[in-house]
């Protein structure tokens, strides 16, 4: 009698065991096919490349301030340079907004290539500020 319960413990163990073996399986399975989706999505905190047009519609202030600090830096329109194009636009959440904004200006056969960065945040004004402003690129055509 206690031979036969205990082979009916080992086996009551054997069968535990076997289901958490097949459960730990599954949960192995289904944190990979996770972790295997989100390496297609944005990284919390990461910079997000901003559609251009949409960007060009909605955000005026934004570029107009990043033309404002390249002009007052580099003084391109007494050089004969004119504003282009928006090239790039990439965000960054943090503690408000974080811009890098990528601008083309053109001389003739010559363009120039700046990056601009700004620090937003909406809800108060008085902190918002320009934390970089410099020339990329150069190139004459």
């Amino acid at each position: 009698m206690k031979a036969i319960l205990f082979i009916g413990l080992i086996l009551c163990f054997a069968n535990c065991s076997l289901e958490t073996i097949g459960l730990r399986h599954k949960l192995s399975q289904i944190i990979q096919e996770h972790q295997t989706s989100l390496q297609d999505k944005q990284m919390s905190g990461g910079w997000i490349k901003q559609p251009l047009e949409e960007f060009e519609q909605q955000n005026n202030n934004i570029i107009k301030s990043t033309l404002d600090a390249i002009e007052d830096k580099y003084n391109l329109s007494k050089d004969g340079y004119q504003y282009e194009k928006l090239l790039q636009v990439t965000t960054q959440v943090v503690a408000g907004i974080n811009y890098k904004v990528l601008v083309q200006y053109a001389k003739e056969d010559t363009k120039r290539v700046f990056e601009v960065q700004q620090y937003v945040v909406p809800w108060n004004p008085s902190a918002n500020s320009i934390t970089r402003v410099e020339e990329i690129n150069s190139s004459s055509q």
